[in-house]
């Protein structure tokens, strides 16, 4: 079994940390499994009991669109579920017991791919607990194979413009810059080194308001410190990331 960093994946997430009134979610790294003829690409986050009561949290998959030949399972710490099971809950029949307070429960989204063919899930988690079933934390993931997909939205409506810190920094030889758009209009992002100069224009499109990630290959470049930089109507920000190979 081989494992690497699931570059080509992109969480479809605002937050790291994400509270609901009961509950609170904290979601970690992506890492893609290759098994032979198989692709595992696996979405950690785990669920925390931030309330003073005994918690049944649950799990609901509420989009599962998939590839051919591509399935997905919500797991339980170590333990994963048939791919036809859309909900699962801390209470029997499943292994793991109800949540005390500050109890947390780790988690995973599990998506599998074949090696042969190239595309994209689409997948939507539900996460709330008994006590309260509609207060849900809405977690959305895409996956993908392809190559050529550098650019993802990842959530629609931001509140305003911005320009997240890379992720992880330092980084080699990619990372992930995640940046959102308040009003539809044109978007560069510039690399440049630490003397100004620019390097490159990774991004040069028209976007419609959304929040977007972009994965970074600097394969080609020396390790240092670089600077990107979002332009995109009157919204202007500069950010350092640093490779280190």
């Amino acid at each position: 079994m081989k494992l690497t960093k699931a570059i080509l994946v992109f969480l479809m997430f605002l937050s790291p940390a994400v509270n609901a009134q009961d509950i609170q979610v904290i979601v970690h790294d992506s890492f893609k499994y290759e098994h032979f003829t198989v692709a595992e690409i696996v979405f950690d986050f785990e669920v925390i009991n931030i309330s003073g009561q005994t918690q049944t949290v649950f799990e609901v998959r509420t989009i599962n669109n998939l590839p051919a030949n591509w399935t997905s399972s919500l797991c339980f710490g170590q333990l994963c579920f048939p791919p036809e099971l859309d909900s699962i809950v801390t209470a029997p029949p499943f292994p793991e017991p109800p949540l005390e307070p500050g109890d947390t429960l780790i988690t995973s989204l599990h998506v599998f791919t074949d090696q042969v063919s190239i595309g994209t899930a689409n997948v939507q988690l539900q996460v709330g607990t008994l006590r309260n079933p509609n207060d849900r934390i809405i977690l959305d993931f895409v996956a993908t194979t392809d190559p050529t997909v550098n650019v993802q939205l990842i959530n629609k409506l931001p509140q305003d413009y911005f320009l997240s810190q890379n992720y992880p920094n330092p980084f080699n030889p990619s990372t992930m810059i995640n940046f959102g758009i308040k009003e539809a209009g044109s978007v560069s992002i510039k690399i440049y080194n630490i003397l100004g100069s620019e390097i490159a224009e990774v991004v040069n499109d028209y976007f419609t308001p959304g929040t977007y990630s972009y994965s970074f290959d600097a394969s080609e470049l020396s390790s240092g410190i670089y600077l990107y930089k979002i332009i995109s109507n009157d919204f202007v920000q500069t950010k350092k990331m640093i490779l280190q190979k």
